[in-house]
């Protein structure tokens, strides 16, 4: 009797461990900053030839490319070029869990770093796979005045440089929205974020806006791990 007892025993556990494997399991937010990469470096925008199709990340930093817009009628250079320092996107998580069987990745939180009054539409969240590549620098002429680079007219479209870039493939995008919390007391919510999303090892998740620094992890790494 004593042994049947036993065998229940063991079963009951056994199934009571698969168990919690199969559940999600936390991941800490120290976990996740292990993940992040390429901290103040890549812009959100395009990939080019297909306008709101594929996003592409652009990495400007180390770019010195000084142009002047010069009104035709005077002379004089009433815009010139210069790169600011962005500043980054910062996400503070709530809730991060990673589901290893099925493969779901799942975290909530907040974005911080956005102007005032931005709108959740203005930010760009992805999960997907990145395929680094470079990105041309082109100059244009244009209609409010007469453009020099280096000192010499542009006529027509020139590519003046390149820059480090990588654009996402097999993505999904997700939305912001906004808070409800102290509405009363503020003029603007807080732009919050809820994911849940199947994926790979191969997996990023990417945070950008525009004239932001884009926040980058590779979440990926936590079925790995």
């Amino acid at each position: 009797m004593r042994n049947i007892w036993n065998i229940i025993l063991i079963s009951i556990l056994a199934v009571g461990f698969a168990n919690a494997q199969d559940n999600p399991k936390t991941v800490e937010y120290r976990e996740l900053l292990k993940l992040k990469i390429d901290e103040n470096r890549f812009e959100f925008g395009w990939l080019p030839n297909s306008y709101r199709k594929t996003p592409c990340f652009r990495d400007y930093t180390e770019n010195d490319i000084q142009t002047e817009l010069v009104d035709p009628k005077t002379d004089s250079v009433f815009y010139k070029s210069s790169e600011p320092k962005r500043n980054g996107l910062v996400i503070v998580p709530s809730n991060i869990k990673i589901d290893k069987k099925n493969k779901i990745f799942q975290i909530t939180g907040k974005i911080n770093g956005g102007w005032e009054s931005v709108i959740p539409f203005e930010f760009e969240i992805y999960i997907g796979h990145r395929t680094d590549t470079i990105s041309n620098i082109t100059l244009s002429p244009n209609l409010h005045g007469d453009v020099y680079f280096n000192g010499q007219k542009v006529d027509s479209t020139i590519v003046v440089d390149t820059v480090p870039a990588f654009y996402l493939s097999d993505f999904q995008k997700f939305e912001a929205y906004r808070g409800e919390e102290n509405m009363e007391n503020s003029k603007y919510k807080e732009m919050l974020f809820d994911i849940s999303a199947v994926i790979d090892e191969k997996s990023i998740l990417v945070f950008g806006l525009s004239s932001r620094y884009a926040e980058i992890f590779e979440i990926g790494k936590l079925l790995i791990e």
